[in-house]
């Protein structure tokens, strides 16, 4: 009895206090009462709902930043591909702007020409480049490049024309033979390549005084090509062992012709007709 007295006093304790407060807020008990017990469960769900858009938000933020990293990447590789071209493009201009201011002596007309084709063997002899007839090669003509600081040099020669390319053989190259002479000394003799580094100086005199470290120019005498263009320097000097009436010299060419990807062909033909 005691405790149904207690229980019962409760009750009415909460009906009377749920009064005054509806009177103080003027709502309704039973929402009260159900806000009450449902809160805590309500407040659960909306951190839970915020955590959740929270997280998709970032989500998405993360893959718009992927997407944005790669294109970015794109981009860059791009504008790398870009700088390099333009400054290739830059060096073959430079290349061309000094190669003319170098060669402004040499009365013909030169073409500039692009090497398209150099075997692999470093010591092969020729190279395919992108100009032929359309263009005004023809077989027999001079093939130079710039050095810089220093001249023109000679580096081959045009032995085959096509409309759009040409196949020319250089100084290396065993079939190639020009008439030369030593700068320092004027002793001529004839350069012939033998598909290695270096290059024979066959029939200097016996009395010559050739010395390594000379260079070698071309002397003009053998009417394929004009006469002052570098060639290379001496490194060796032997009397020849079969002619002993002669001496020969190896030399090197001043032109790296292993390095070569840009050209000048002379639109000069033999002077005297072979």
């Amino acid at each position: 009895m005691k405790k149904n007295r207690i229980f019962l006093i409760t009750i009415v304790a909460l009906i009377l206090l749920s009064g005054i407060w509806y009177l103080i807020k003027k709502t309704n008990f039973f929402n009260e009462i159900f806000g009450l017990i449902l809160s805590p469960f309500l407040e659960g769900s909306t951190y839970s709902g915020s955590k959740t858009r929270n997280f998709f938000q970032n989500y998405l933020f993360l893959v718009d930043l992927k997407r944005e990293n790669e294109r970015l990447k794109k981009e860059i590789l791009l504008l790398k591909s870009q700088l390099a071209n333009y400054k290739e493009r830059e060096r073959i201009y430079k290349e061309l702007e000094d190669f003319y201011k170098l060669s402004t002596e040499i009365t013909y007309p030169k073409v500039a020409a692009k090497i398209i084709y150099k075997p692999v063997d470093p010591f092969s002899g020729i190279i395919f480049i992108d100009k032929g007839s359309k263009d005004g090669i023809l077989p027999q003509m001079p093939v130079l490049a710039g050095v810089s600081g220093e001249g023109i040099a000679l580096v081959g020669q045009v032995v085959e024309v096509y409309r759009n390319w040409s196949k020319v053989i250089l100084l290396t190259d065993p079939s190639f033979s020009a008439d030369v002479k030593v700068e320092r000394t004027g002793d001529r003799g004839i350069l012939v390549g033998k598909a290695e580094k270096y290059c024979n100086l066959q029939y200097l005199p016996s009395a010559s005084q050739v010395k390594e470290g000379d260079e070698v120019i071309t002397s003009g005498q053998d009417a394929f090509f004009p006469p002052g263009l570098l060639v290379g320097k001496v490194v060796y000097v032997k009397r020849d062992p079969v002619q002993a009436m002669f001496k020969y010299a190896e030399v090197e060419p001043v032109v790296n012709l292993y390095n070569l990807d840009l050209v000048f062909v002379l639109l000069k033909l033999p002077e005297i007709p072979l």
